[in-house]
C-alpha cells in the first residue's frame, strides 16, 4: 500500500459508477437511488478502493476494499463528503452504522440518536434533534400535558385521517397531529401539513407539528419510502430505531402520554412499524392504540387508494374518500400538479 487520493463527485454516472457498484457489491450493498454526492479513495492506480455516498442528507453506500479496511478510509470519504456537502449549504448529515463502529464516527462529530443491539442513528451538524427538542418543549409549556399524538404522511389527507383525529382526540385532553416532513412523497409537505391544518380546525384539542426529520423520515426510516420492495429484517431495524427516538425525544418534550395509529391491512412495511410500535413504546411509558380503518365503498380508506384513483382520473370515487379541502387542493395549480405527477407514475413511498 502506497497511499491513497480521495475525491467527490457529483451525481455519479459511467464507469466511476459501475466500478462503486462493483466495491459495493463485494460489501454486500447495492447502489441505490441518485445520490448529491459519492466520495470516492483511490489508490496509486487510480482504482477505487472506497466509496460513501450522500443522498437527501443521509451518509449510505460506505464501502471499502477487506485489504484497506483498517487504514481509516471510511472515515475519509465520509469526511469529504461532508467538506462537499458543507460548501453547498448542507450541515447536517445522518447515517446508520453498527454499534461497534459507533465510536469510530464519534469522532467526526456524530451523536447518537437511537440505538439496539443491530444499529445506531447517528447525526451530525445542526439544526440538530437538541434544537427539535426545545421547540416541542415550548409547545408544551403552551398546551400542557399530558397529550397523545400520531405520526402520519397524510399524502394527501383523507377522510381516513380525518377520522383516525377525530377519534383519537374525543378520548384525549390534546392531541398532537404530527406530519411527515420529508418531501418524498407526490403532495409537498408545504401542502399536506395545511390540509391536515385546515382540515382538523374545527377540532379544538387538536394540534398540528411537523416532524422535523426525527419520524419517519428518510433519515429515520428510510424504508418506509421504498414501498413493499423493502426488506423486512431491514425494516424492522430501521423502525426500532425510528420507535426509540420518539420515545427519547417526542414522549418527554411533548408530555404524551399515548400513540395512536391506523390498522394496516395493505403494506407489509407499515404493519410491521405498527407492530414495532406496539412493542417498543409501553417499555417508555407511552402504549400505542390501534384504530380500526374508516372504511368506504370497495374497502377501507387509504392514501394508497386515494393516489391511485387520482392517477386513472377516478374523481367520482373521491368525494366518498376526501374531505372536502381536500377536494377543492385538487382543483388549484399545485393539487393538479400533483395529480400529473402520479398519473405519470411519479410516487416512490409507503404511506397508504
Amino acid at each position: 500500500m502506497f497511499g491513497y487520493s480521495c475525491r467527490v463527485v457529483r451525481k455519479i454516472c459511467g464507469y466511476e459508477k459501475r466500478e462503486v457498484e462493483a466495491l459495493l457489491c463485494k460489501s454486500g450493498l447495492v447502489f441505490e437511488g441518485s445520490p448529491e454526492y459519492t466520495a470516492v479513495a483511490e489508490d496509486g492506480d487510480e482504482r477505487i478502493i472506497a466509496t460513501a455516498s450522500l443522498a437527501g442528507g443521509v451518509i449510505k453506500m460506505v464501502a471499502a476494499e477487506a485489504e484497506w479496511q483498517e487504514a481509516g478510509l471510511s472515515s475519509a470519504v465520509i469526511s469529504a463528503l461532508m467538506q462537499a456537502a458543507r460548501a453547498d449549504g448542507v450541515y447536517r448529515f445522518f447515517l446508520f452504522t453498527k454499534p461497534e463502529t459507533a465510536e469510530r464516527f464519534a469522532a467526526l462529530g456524530f451523536r447518537a440518536l437511537a440505538a439496539s443491539d443491530e444499529s445506531v442513528l447517528m447525526e451530525c451538524g445542526a439544526p440538530s434533534a437538541e434544537d427539535f427538542r426545545r421547540t416541542l418543549e415550548r409547545e408544551r409549556e403552551k398546551n400542557g400535558a399530558p397529550a397523545a399524538a400520531a405520526v402520519m404522511n397524510c399524502n394527501p389527507f383523507t377522510l381516513g385521517h380525518r377520522y383516525l383525529i377525530e377519534e383519537a382526540a374525543s378520548r384525549e385532553r390534546l392531541f398532537y397531529a404530527i406530519v411527515v416532513e420529508e418531501d418524498a412523497s407526490a403532495f409537498p409537505f408545504a401542502d399536506r401539513i395545511a390540509l391536515v391544518r385546515a382540515g382538523t380546525a374545527d377540532i379544538a384539542n387538536v394540534r398540528v407539528l411537523s416532524s422535523s426529520r426525527y419520524a419517519v423520515s428518510s433519515a429515520t426510516f428510510p424504508s418506509y419510502f421504498l414501498k413493499d420492495r423493502a426488506e423486512l429484517s431491514v425494516a424492522k431495524v430501521q423502525a426500532e430505531l425510528d420507535a426509540k427516538l420518539f420515545a427519547s425525544l417526542f414522549v418527554p418534550a411533548l408530555g404524551v402520554a399515548r400513540r395512536y395509529v391506523g390498522s394496516e391491512p395493505l403494506s407489509r412495511v407499515t404493519a410491521l412499524y405498527n407492530e414495532v410500535l406496539k412493542d417498543t413504546l409501553p417499555r417508555f411509558g407511552c402504549p400505542v392504540c390501534e384504530i380500526d380503518r374508516k372504511g368506504a365503498a370497495g374497502g377501507v380508506i387509504s392514501a394508497s387508494r386515494v393516489r391511485e384513483a387520482i392517477a386513472r382520473g377516478g374523481g367520482g370515487e373521491l368525494s366518498a374518500l376526501l374531505p372536502r379541502v381536500t377536494l377543492e387542493y385538487l382543483k388549484t395549480p399545485n393539487g393538479r400538479a400533483a395529480a400529473e405527477k402520479l398519473r405519470c407514475g411519479g410516487e416512490g413511498e409507503n404511506e397508504s
